[in-house]
């Protein structure tokens, strides 16, 4: 077996080393990863509608653009510390959108990410994420003496 074939066999999820416990049926499926950039396929649901009966909340689809941005970066430690997002049409209940994230700047401290989303050949969002990384965990909680939670 030649190794073309087993590097096939690995998804983009098994290269992650960041939001590794995130709940991709609110934030979208990673399905291409690539250094400096990564693709988020996001599915609505019903549990995310804003009026009861179509309308997804902006919300989640802010989420999920986070998500891909964070995932271009691919990098342990790293929070997004400001954004600069436009919504360009609403998303209702059985739409799926496509989030193509790409670095435009990708440094050891400090990253910035520009995101599109697209409902079939529609851009309906447009984002720049700037992503700020850490050399440790920002949070640790403690839970009795003596432990922390890494």
């Amino acid at each position: 077996m030649n190794d073309t074939s087993n590097t096939s066999l690995i998804k983009p999820i098994d290269k992650l080393n960041t939001c590794i416990g995130i709940n991709t049926e609110l934030c979208g499926e990673l399905v291409k990863l690539e250094e400096n950039s990564a693709d988020v396929i996001f599915s609505t649901a019903a549990i995310m509608l804003s009026d009861g009966e179509k309308a997804i909340h902006t919300g989640f689809i802010y989420n999920s653009a986070c998500y891909a941005a964070l995932c271009a970066i691919n990098k342990k430690n790293s929070i997004i510390i400001a954004s600069d997002t436009k919504f360009l049409a609403p998303i209702e209940l059985g739409h799926e959108i496509v989030f193509r994230a790409q670095a435009l700047q990708n440094g050891f401290k400090k990253c910035e990410v520009k995101v599109e989303g697209y409902l079939l050949d529609i851009k309906v969002f447009e984002g720049i994420f700037n992503i700020a990384i850490f050399d440790k965990k920002l949070f640790k909680l403690k839970l009795k003496d003596g432990e922390d939670e890494n």
